[in-house]
C-alpha cells in the first residue's frame, strides 16, 4: 500500500494525478485547494467536446472559521481493484488546521466485498484488523459505519494507540523499515556522490571513444564536402559561387584554400526534477555545445566555413552515466577550386587558351584530358581535396562556332558558351 494518499481514485482511494499527494499533517487549506483543483480537472469538456468525466463533486465544512472537513464524492467511478463502478465519498478530516485522517465511504459496495478485495490486494500487510503501508507508518482499517456504509479509515500509525497484542510487532517493523530507509539513503548519497564526481568532468572524446571520434571527424569531412556542392534549387547554404555567378566574374574561377583546427565542448545545462511534496517540478534536458575554430593558414579569417556547417559531437557513457565530451580536430585542410576554362587539345597536349585555372589545377585537368580527341573544348571543373577526400568533377563540351553556336545548338554548355561570348 502507498505511503501517501493520492488524488483521483483508481482503486480504494489510491491513485495519482500530476504526482500530487496528500499527507497526514498537511495544512487544511492546501487540502482544500488540491481537492478543488482535482475536481475541476474532471468537470466540463475538453477542446474536442469530450467529457472529462463530470462525475466528481466537492464541498468543504467550517466551524468557527476553520476548515473541519473537505469532501470529494464520485459517482459511477470505476475502481480497478474492485473491478466495478462505485459511488463513494472521501472525507478529509481536520484537527487544529491539519489533516488528521481520511474516511472513504462506499454507498454501493458491501463491507464483505471490500474486505475480500483488500485481502486479495494487501493481505500480506495485514496485522490483526489493520492493513499497513509498506513502511508501517500508515494503516487502513475497514468497518461498517453507523450510516450503513462500508468504510475505510486511513490514519498515521501511532504505536501507543494500537492494541497491546500488536504494539511490539509494529514498533519492531517500523524500526526495521527506518533502518532500511537509512541504509537506502546512505546508498543513494554514495550513488549521487559518485554520479556527481563522474559527471562533473568533461571527457576527451578521442581518448574515451576513438570510434565515435572518428565518426564525428568523418561527419565534419562530409559536411564540408556538402558545403561546396552546387545548389540544386533556390535555397543555398554556402557562399560558394554558382557556375553562373563565376561566368559573370572577371577571373571565371573560385579558389578556397584554408587550414583549420576545430575544438568542440559540450556543457550540461539540464535541470533535475524537484519534488515539493504536493507537486513535482519537471526537469529539463539541455546540452549546449561551444566551439572554437582557429585558422592555421589561408584567408578565411572569420572561419565562416564553420559557421555554415553543422557539427555535433556526441555524449558518451562512463560507468553507466551519460557525460559531456570535448574534442579537438586538428589540421583540417580544405582546398577547393571551381571554374570555367577553354582549352585546345592537339597531339595529347592540352593548352589553356582562355580563363586559365591555377597552375596546380591545370596539371590535374591536363592529366584528365590529354587522351581526348583534338579540338577546342569548354571545361567546367570542380577540383578539391577536403581532409583527404578528393573532389574531381570535370565536364567538357566541344566549343561551338562563335557565330553559329547559339543558333545551332541547345543545352547548358552551349548556353554557357553564349554567356562566355557575351561577358568574355
Amino acid at each position: 500500500m502507498k505511503r501517501y494518499l493520492l488524488l483521483i481514485i483508481l482503486g480504494f482511494g489510491f491513485g495519482q494525478i500530476k504526482s500530487q499527494t496528500i499527507e497526514i499533517g498537511q495544512d487544511a487549506n492546501e487540502i482544500k485547494q488540491l481537492i478543488e483543483w482535482s475536481t475541476r480537472q474532471r468537470t466540463g469538456f475538453d477542446s474536442y467536446g469530450n467529457s472529462k468525466g463530470n462525475n466528481v463533486t466537492w464541498d468543504v465544512n467550517y466551524y468557527d472559521g476553520q476548515i473541519t472537513e473537505v469532501i470529494q464524492c464520485y459517482s459511477k467511478q470505476y475502481l480497478i481493484d474492485l473491478r466495478l463502478s462505485a459511488n463513494f465519498c472521501k472525507y478529509y478530516m481536520m484537527e487544529y488546521g491539519k489533516l488528521a485522517y481520511v474516511l472513504t465511504q462506499y454507498e454501493n459496495v458491501s463491507l464483505n466485498n471490500l474486505q475480500s478485495s483488500y485481502e486479495n490486494s494487501y493481505g500480506n500487510m495485514k496485522i490483526d484488523d489493520y492493513y499497513f503501508s509498506d513502511d508501517y507508518k500508515h494503516y487502513s482499517k475497514l468497518y461498517l459505519a453507523k450510516n450503513g456504509y462500508a468504510t475505510v479509515e486511513w490514519k498515521k500509525t501511532d504505536v501507543n494507540k494500537l492494541p497491546s497484542n500488536i504494539k511490539s510487532e509494529i514498533a519492531l517493523n517500523i524500526k526495521k523499515q527506518e533502518e532500511k530507509e537509512q541504509q537506502r539513503q546512505l546508498e543513494e548519497e554514495k550513488r549521487l556522490k559518485k554520479e556527481k564526481e563522474i559527471k562533473s568532468k568533461t571527457y576527451d572524446l578521442k581518448e574515451y571513444n576513438i570510434s565515435l571520434y572518428n565518426e564525428t571527424f568523418a561527419d565534419i569531412k562530409n559536411a564540408i564536402a556538402s558545403y561546396f556542392k552546387e545548389p540544386s534549387g533556390y535555397y543555398r547554404s554556402s557562399n560558394v559561387p554558382t557556375f553562373e555567378e563565376i561566368i559573370k566574374g572577371n577571373d571565371k574561377k573560385y579558389r578556397f584554400t584554408n587550414t583549420y583546427t576545430a575544438y568542440y565542448k559540450l556543457e550540461d545545462h539540464s535541470r533535475e526534477s524537484v519534488d515539493y511534496g504536493y507537486y513535482i517540478e519537471a526537469g529539463s534536458y539541455d546540452v549546449k555545445q561551444k566551439k572554437e575554430i582557429s585558422l592555421l593558414s589561408g584567408s578565411d579569417n572569420s572561419c565562416s566555413l564553420f559557421n555554415s556547417i553543422s557539427v555535433k559531437i556526441p555524449t558518451i557513457s562512463v560507468k553507466g552515466y551519460e557525460v559531456m565530451t570535448e574534442a579537438t580536430f586538428p589540421n583540417i585542410k580544405v582546398d577547393y577550386a571551381k571554374g570555367i576554362t577553354i582549352v585546345k587539345i592537339k597531339s595529347n597536349e592540352v593548352n589553356f587558351i582562355k580563363y586559365s585555372p591555377d597552375s596546380d589545377i591545370q596539371e590535374i585537368i591536363k592529366e584528365k584530358l590529354k587522351a581526348e580527341p583534338k579540338g577546342k573544348y569548354i571545361i567546367k571543373y570542380e577540383i578539391g581535396d577536403i581532409m583527404g577526400k578528393e573532389i574531381s568533377n570535370i565536364e567538357k563540351e566541344k566549343a561551338p562556332n562563335k557565330t553559329l553556336g547559339v543558333l545551332k545548338t541547345v543545352g547548358s554548355v552551349v548556353l554557357l558558351f553564349g554567356l562566355l561570348v557575351l561577358v568574355g
